[in-house]
């Protein structure tokens, strides 16, 4: 693939490109793992303030010269979807058609500026990432949007010159009805979840990063986020007040 030069927001050329990815780490820092990295990809990840790249991630792109962390300016619940959404559009505009761009987040409403991508001619990939059973697997991408019966499509995967094969459909697993999904009981999920949070170093403080992270680690236990949210609020001494931020009961002196 014949290569591209990019340009900084001043006009100022930085190297060849041969692929973009761009990264939520404030929901989803994970790397794709059939993504063909090479001292040519153009790294984005995007934090919310005061945060950190996870070193798992660090250790797969940080050192990648065109790899650069955009620390959103200042907090709230889609700050840093406004500014990874805006660093797209300066891409998209500053960089050949023909460059692939991958999105990795969790954040479903993204989903739309990978479409857009793909409307004006760019090929472009949503990935996101959620455990389970104690690994971490590829989920269906949300690039391509849904089919007409409801099945979403698998991403496209790259081959070793970073063109991207032809997209095939991913066959939808049956789901049991949520009240007949065998599981732990609610204030057992929530007991599970509220140890997890005292453990972990970084803790999520968002009310939106916490629902996610929730999701995520919780997903197949047959209860919804919000409802073992309540739970945790209700038997743990977790609290969110009205601006969205999370409150822990051994955080609260300091917050």
């Amino acid at each position: 693939m014949a290569e591209a030069l990019s340009k900084d927001a001043g006009g100022v050329v930085q190297g060849p490109v041969d692929a973009v990815l761009l990264i939520d780490g404030d929901n989803d820092p994970h790397f794709p793992p059939d993504f063909p990295i090479t001292p040519h990809t153009l790294v984005r990840v995007f934090l919310r303030p005061g945060a950190k790249m996870p070193r798992g991630l660090e250790r797969r792109v940080g050192s990648l010269p065109f790899c650069v962390t955009v620390l959103s300016p200042k907090g709230g619940s889609n700050a840093a979807d406004f500014i990874m959404s805006l660093h797209i559009g300066i891409l998209h505009a500053t960089l050949p058609l023909h460059l692939p761009f991958t999105l990795v987040t969790a954040d479903k409403s993204l989903s739309v500026m990978a479409q857009e991508l793909q409307r004006v001619g760019r090929q472009a990939i949503l990935w996101t990432s959620h455990p389970e059973r104690g690994r971490r697997r590829a989920a269906p991408s949300e690039s391509a949007g849904p089919s007409r019966d409801g099945r979403r499509q698998r991403a496209p995967r790259r081959s070793g010159r970073g063109k991207a094969e032809p997209a095939q459909a991913a066959p939808t697993p049956e789901v049991q009805p949520q009240a007949q999904r065998p599981g732990r009981g609610l204030a057992e999920v929530a007991a599970a979840y509220a140890a997890r949070l005292s453990r972990i170093k970084d803790p999520p403080s968002r009310l939106k990063t916490l629902l996610n992270d929730i999701a995520n680690r919780t997903g197949n236990s047959g209860h919804s986020p919000e409802a073992i949210l309540e739970e945790l609020k209700r038997g743990h001494g977790l609290s969110v007040d009205e601006r969205g931020k999370v409150h822990r009961p051994e955080s609260r002196g300091g917050a």
